[in-house]
């Protein structure tokens, strides 16, 4: 089973105790659709068979719809979840990103989520959409955009909010299963355009060119970073290579080398930037600095 970051798999019965304890005794988070997702994740967890699995992952989809329609996501304090959500703007620029994963028995992945956008013009307060994995997508496909019915999946762990002179610009980090061999990580827009998501979109400029994504695959059994980092302003991530100069291409043999590269947001673009310096995090560092693969198994 893939190492995968613990916070993403607080169990939804956790969650129930959590928002019943920060929301008002009256709030629609203690309702019966909130008390059904517990249940059905709790399932979930304690699910032997894949064919279990991904019977609960399908009502767990439904279940969100029904939940999310009651109202209250947006008036809980997600930042208790650490990465288990990415939480970017405020008010009226306000979006919240859900992300969760099965994992089936041959060790690739089957991804569910959501995300909810600001809005005044809703009772809710929101507009939500359900993100629907599309498996027959290339996850090595970086010049193709993705709508939120047709996603690519993974789980979002960190983001930023830069603009695009007035336009806000949501950027998130993504983390992968992959398969038995490899793992990855991404770093991709999220835009709203009338109603929908489009992931992906021309403004990561590359020696490769100008890209919709940037995506990083290794071998299973290493850790690669990918992270915002604050202070910097800036996206930093390992520079991979394979083991040896024959294995080029093949993934299962790629690994960090001891140099970082990174992206800068300038003018509507994140701009790569070879061979930076960076501080090394450890242990105890903050825990959205680290990668989320060392944060134990899924349970």
């Amino acid at each position: 089973m893939k190492h995968l970051p613990f916070s993403l798999f607080i169990s939804l019965g956790s969650l129930l105790t959590f928002v019943g304890a920060s929301l008002p005794q009256n709030s629609h988070a203690q309702s019966p659709e909130w008390a059904r997702i517990a249940a059905a994740q709790e399932s979930l967890a304690r699910a032997q068979t894949e064919e279990n699995r991904l019977a609960l992952h399908d009502q767990l989809q439904t279940l969100w719809v029904e939940a999310l329609s009651t109202g209250h996501a947006f008036d809980v304090d997600w930042s208790e979840w650490n990465n288990a959500v990415v939480d970017l703007g405020q008010n009226e620029e306000r979006l919240l990103v859900f992300t969760w994963n099965v994992e089936l028995d041959d060790r690739t992945q089957r991804y569910g989520g959501w995300i909810a956008m600001a809005s005044s013009a809703t009772e809710l307060g929101y507009e939500f959409v359900m993100l629907n994995h599309d498996r027959d997508i290339d996850p090595q496909d970086s010049g193709r955009m993705h709508r939120h019915d047709q996603w690519q999946g993974g789980l979002y762990y960190d983001g930023v909010l830069t603009r695009d002179r007035k336009n806000p610009v949501y950027t998130l980090l993504a983390w992968d299963g992959a398969d038995a061999l490899t793992t990855r990580k991404w770093v991709e827009t999220v835009e709203p355009r009338n109603g929908r998501l489009r992931f992906g979109a021309p403004r990561f400029n590359t020696p490769e060119g100008l890209l919709k994504r940037v995506v990083l695959t290794y071998a299973d059994a290493v850790q690669t970073t990918l992270r915002y980092e604050k202070g910097e302003e800036r996206i930093v991530f390992d520079h991979l290579a394979p083991n040896d100069p024959s294995f080029k291409g093949q993934f299962a043999f790629y690994g960090p080398t001891l140099n970082y590269d990174g992206l800068e947001w300038r003018k509507g673009r994140w701009h790569f930037s070879p061979d930076i310096q960076v501080q090394n995090g450890d242990d105890s560092s903050p825990r959205d600095y680290r990668d989320p693969s060392r944060r134990g198994r899924q349970r």
